[in-house]
């Protein structure tokens, strides 16, 4: 398989999972907005500082207000991390490789591409944003699960799965913190809503009925975090991408490099005792567990793609 391809179709897999995370993260903003009290809700600048889009921002936008924000994240195409970036970057590469590709996903990505640059160009109010997002994101899934359904599943299906999982991971991590973010305030203030936080948590990862069927219990951070970053089984959790990652990696030739990297993050991830973590804590150790995933990618690139090239 050429470098080239492979590339490609990783980086496929990548933008299309950034597109439907970062319409989850904007909706853990929102439902922020109706779940809890003005006093103790997290600035909108916040999505800035997760996707680390704060000076892009402040050159091209100005105020950091709720609509700027939103419209920054969701239809600016100078932002790299937009969604519509993400977006055109997930169907140019489709459509380079269309050759191995089922041809209904190149149908359903064009067709969620128009969809949402029509939209670009609006303000995304209170009113409409939760279905527009929620419609992003069961789009992404069809295309994901029409790819799974009808595409060999050889080399190129598992750089998708590569691409797919890692970014999985990372944007899984990045919408933790962006939710914990509300818990920073004064303990008295924030107490009331932390289950009603936690609980948003986990729907905004599709997570809420997996949970309460693995953990059978109430809702603690303790075990909302370590269900989001340490299960086996549950296709969001952290821990589930890495076990995808190290099976997709076994699947390709010369993986011993690559594979190394990701048993040494594994190992880490497993040994983590979650009940220590909160507040700064929590997102020291996510600031650590986002390097240990760009190291992956930099064992991914190294291994198979192209020796020391970044994208």
């Amino acid at each position: 398989m050429l470098a080239r391809t492979a590339e490609r179709v990783y980086w496929l897999g990548r933008f299309l999972e950034r597109t439907e995370n970062t319409a989850r993260l904007i909706l853990v903003r929102h439902h922020a907005i109706l779940d809890l009290p003005r006093e103790v809700q997290p600035s909108w600048d916040l999505l800035l500082h997760v996707l680390g889009a704060e000076q892009g921002f402040a050159a091209l936008r100005g105020v950091a207000n709720e609509k700027n924000i939103i419209s920054y994240v969701f239809g600016e195409r100078e932002n790299p991390s937009s969604i519509i970036s993400s977006l055109t970057a997930a169907r140019e590469n489709m459509r380079t490789t269309r050759e191995i590709m089922p041809s209904e996903t190149w149908e359903r990505i064009n067709s969620l591409y128009l969809s949402v640059a029509r939209r670009s160009q609006k303000d995304l109010p209170r009113g409409v944003r939760h279905a527009v997002l929620n419609s992003i994101v069961q789009s992404c899934q069809q295309i994901t699960g029409m790819l799974a359904g009808t595409m060999n599943q050889d080399a190129a299906y598992q750089f998708i799965r590569l691409g797919r999982n890692l970014e999985r991971a990372d944007m899984s991590t990045r919408i933790i913190d962006a939710a914990s973010a509300g818990l920073m305030g004064k303990a008295e203030d924030v107490s009331p809503y932390r289950n009603v936080l936690w609980i948003s948590v986990l729907q905004s990862l599709s997570a809420y009925q997996m949970y309460r069927l693995n953990v059978q219990r109430n809702v603690s951070p303790e075990d909302v975090l370590e269900f989001l970053f340490q299960s086996t089984v549950f296709p969001r959790s952290i821990g589930h991408c890495l076990q995808e990652l190290k099976h997709s990696m076994h699947l390709l030739p010369d993986h011993k490099p690559a594979l190394k990297v990701m048993e040494r993050v594994q190992a880490r991830l497993a040994a983590t005792d979650c009940n220590g973590l909160s507040g700064d804590a929590l997102h020291e150790f996510i600031d650590e567990l986002q390097v240990e995933l760009e190291a992956v990618h930099d064992a991914i690139v190294s291994t198979w793609i192209a020796q020391g090239e970044r994208r």
